[in-house]
Order: structure tokens, then C-alpha cells, then sequence
């Protein structure tokens, strides 16, 4: 039985926050925050899982740190009765994942992860290879904002104020001297797996020491190549979809602000910045019309909005594993 919102104790709300900002968080750390022993946060954690509201733990992924060029979203327009045909087609496409859209010309969306511009064209072309398909549209992502945490967010909230000097910063550059080995990745396999599997399980599994999974560990996350977060069920937290807003602005000078006063929006968990028809791919988890409405007005609040689409999905494990980490 699905439990709402209003029925999850406030100290659950705080513990799903913590954990999804970071999935492997000491939990006396969080009791200190809520004010109460390690042992409450436990027993409230344990709780979470058996209501299936905690179903996992999992990895973000940083795929520039990783050796890929970037991800591109390929917006699929089929005709209705081949829908199902062609999402079981494209299912066996090696990096590419697939879904339906409701409320959208395009019915199909994939992520296909790209380790060069080739493999977009290779994409497309698998794609479109005996499926019925009438168009399909590419968004080149260039970059992510993903905050998880912020679907716990109500619109009781007040609204932040974006510091513009903060969201115009430089965000830096990677070291080119950080190499990953088959150790790093076979670590990087299992905490995708599980996030919060212990490094002693981990070191086991590999064959090699726990300090070293911890210190590999430590290299990972420093370096910015992984996140670790829990999974949740948003359908047991009254969450009923996932929309997808596809926005074009009018001044691409004033991107970071635009995506950091999206980003306050309650619900809204992932902003992507792209290239193509559109500017901006912000997505939210959402409990009825009501919530997609308010959504949909806050972004017309944002300066140099000028359009705005809107798709819906089916909401399922979030975050899902190795979605993109937030590179903004």
C-alpha cells in the first residue's frame, strides 16, 4: 500500500534528504541533524526499506570523467500500433535506454551514451533500422544539474534566492592525470549495484583489501567521477509521474542563472543543458495535475523563457543507476 507524504514521520523526510544528496552518509551525522540517537535514524531507515520506500542504493555518473563525449536524447515520433514493437527493439541496443512518453508528438524517448560524436549517427541509425519510425529530433546534452533530494521539497516552501555571481562561477576543470584501472572499475560495477554495500563486501568480492576499496573509493568521489545515492520508490510516496519540460530561452548568456532559479523549483530533481530544437530538459516527479500546473508557473516566472513542452513518463526507481551527476 502506497504511504503519502503526509504520513511519513518529519524525521523520514530529513533521512530520504540526506541520503539522496549522498547515499553512504553516517547516519550519526543525521541523527545529529534530527536531533535524536543513531539507533532512531536506524530504526526509521529500516522502516523506509520495508515499506518499500528505500528499494536500493546506486551510483551517479560523471560520463565526461569516464571517457564519453556525452549523452543525446533522440525524441521518437512512431505511429501508435508499433510502439510496443519498437520499444522491445530498441531495449537490445547496447547503451541506449528507452521509454514511452505520454502527452508529447514524440511517444519514444532514449538516452544514448555517446563515446564520440560517430556513435550518435551509429545511434540513429540503429534506431531507425527496421522500425517503422516517421521522425526522430536529438538533443545533444552539454550539461547536468541533479538534485533528488529536491523532490521532497514542497511548495510551502519559500522560494530561494540565486545568488548571480555564484551561478555565473567557473565550474572548473578536470585533472587529465586522474587514470582509472580494472579495480577502480570493477568497484565503480558494484557500488552501481549497490551504493551502499560495505568496502569489507567489496574487497572480499575483488579480492583485494578493505583499505584499498576505501581509498579508491575516496579517489572516485573526490575526483567527481561518481555520487552515490539511495534509490526510492516514488510511487509508495504518492508520486503518480514524471514530467519532462523542454524549454528554449531567449538569452543563452544568462543559462547558469536561468538553471539555478529552476533548480529552486520544488519537485524539479534534473535539469540538463542542451543543444538542438531546445535549450533546457528539466525533469520532476510529480503527485497529481495540480503539482504540474504549479511547476509549469514557476518556470513562466523565469526570465527569458520562451517556450515551453511538456511530456509525461511512468515514474519508476529514482534515481535510476548511473544517471548523470550534476556536472553545473
Amino acid at each position: 500500500m502506497a504511504i503519502s507524504m503526509k504520513k511519513i514521520a518529519e524525521i523520514d523526510t530529513v533521512i530520504l534528504k540526506n541520503l539522496l544528496e549522498n547515499g553512504r552518509k553516517n547516519f550519526t551525522l543525521i541523527a545529529k541533524e534530527c536531533h535524536v540517537s543513531k539507533d532512531i535514524v536506524w530504526k526509521h531507515y529500516i522502516r523506509m526499506k520495508k515499506a518499500g520506500i528505500i528499494v536500493g542504493a546506486t551510483i551517479e555518473f560523471n560520463y565526461l570523467r569516464f571517457g564519453y563525449n556525452g549523452i543525446a536524447n533522440l525524441l521518437i515520433n512512431v505511429e501508435s500500433q508499433y510502439i510496443n514493437e519498437v520499444l522491445e527493439r530498441l531495449s537490445k541496443i547496447p547503451d541506449v535506454e528507452t521509454c514511452r512518453q505520454y502527452n508529447s508528438p514524440y511517444n519514444i524517448i532514449t538516452i544514448a551514451k555517446l563515446k564520440s560524436l560517430r556513435d550518435l549517427e551509429r545511434a540513429k541509425e540503429l534506431v531507425s533500422q527496421k522500425n517503422p519510425i516517421n521522425e526522430i529530433k536529438t538533443l545533444l546534452w552539454i550539461d547536468v544539474k541533479n538534485s533528488p533530494e529536491n523532490i521532497l521539497k514542497t511548495f510551502e516552501n519559500k522560494t530561494e534566492k540565486v545568488d548571480e555571481k555564484s551561478s555565473q562561477a567557473d565550474p572548473g576543470t578536470y585533472s587529465n592525470a586522474i587514470k582509472l584501472d580494472e579495480i577502480d572499475m570493477q568497484i565503480v560495477e558494484k557500488l552501481t549495484k549497490n551504493g551502499r554495500a560495505s568496502f569489507r563486501k567489496i574487497a572480499q568480492e575483488i579480492g583485494i583489501s578493505t583499505d584499498t576499496v576505501a581509498r579508491r573509493y575516496q579517489k572516485l568521489i573526490e575526483n567527481k567521477f561518481i555520487k552515490v545515492s539511495i534509490q526510492i520508490n516514488p510511487t509508495t510516496l504518492g508520486y503518480q509521474a514524471l514530467v519532462t519540460f523542454l524549454i528554449e530561452i531567449t538569452n543563452h548568456d544568462k543559462n547558469r542563472i536561468i538553471v539555478e532559479k529552476l533548480s529552486k523549483i520544488p519537485r524539479v530533481s534534473y535539469i540538463a543543458t542542451i543543444a538542438g530544437a531546445y535549450d533546457l530538459r528539466v525533469v520532476a516527479l510529480v503527485k497529481d495535475l495540480k503539482e504540474i500546473f504549479a511547476i509549469n508557473e514557476e518556470i513562466e516566472k523565469v526570465p527569458f523563457i520562451k517556450r515551453i513542452e511538456t511530456s509525461l513518463r511512468s515514474p519508476r526507481v529514482w534515481p535510476v543507476p548511473r544517471q548523470y551527476m550534476s556536472t553545473l
